[in-house]
């Protein structure tokens, strides 16, 4: 059960990442805009996604890659504006919010139902501040 959870939330982000890429365009401020071109947020996905693959049978490092990925997520925000911002601080709430307990298949499941949906929004917000 949870091996399909980790590959599933892989697949969520890799897919999320991939849609942020392909929308996200030159945003307002000069800060904004090098946030949205990608060069920002694309060290500490790719630290992210390296770091849920290593750990795939570890839930600890997942919930570790998640904490980590949060706080990089977060501290962009900080240097970005408006929208972009919010979207930001939306998406690193979320994988903050996602813990795997491998004890409770059920929250576990659960958690990754609703992870996905809130990275689902915060990607949308995302695109759409940077367009």
């Amino acid at each position: 059960m949870f091996s399909a959870l980790s590959s599933r939330r892989i697949g969520l982000l890799t897919a999320g990442v991939a849609l942020i890429s392909l929308t996200a365009t030159a945003c307002g401020s000069s800060a904004n805009s090098e946030i949205c071109s990608g060069a920002a947020w694309s060290k500490a996905f790719s630290d992210y996604t390296a770091s849920a693959t290593a750990g795939v049978a570890d839930p600890n490092k997942l919930n570790e890659a998640g904490a980590k990925l949060s706080a990089d997520l977060k501290e962009l925000a900080g240097k970005a504006d408006g929208e972009l911002a919010t979207a930001l601080t939306e998406l690193a709430d979320a994988f903050g919010s996602l813990k795997i307990d491998p004890n409770d298949p059920t929250a576990a499941a659960s958690a990754a139902a609703s992870f996905g949906q809130k990275t689902q929004e915060a990607a949308a917000k995302l695109a759409a501040a940077c367009s």
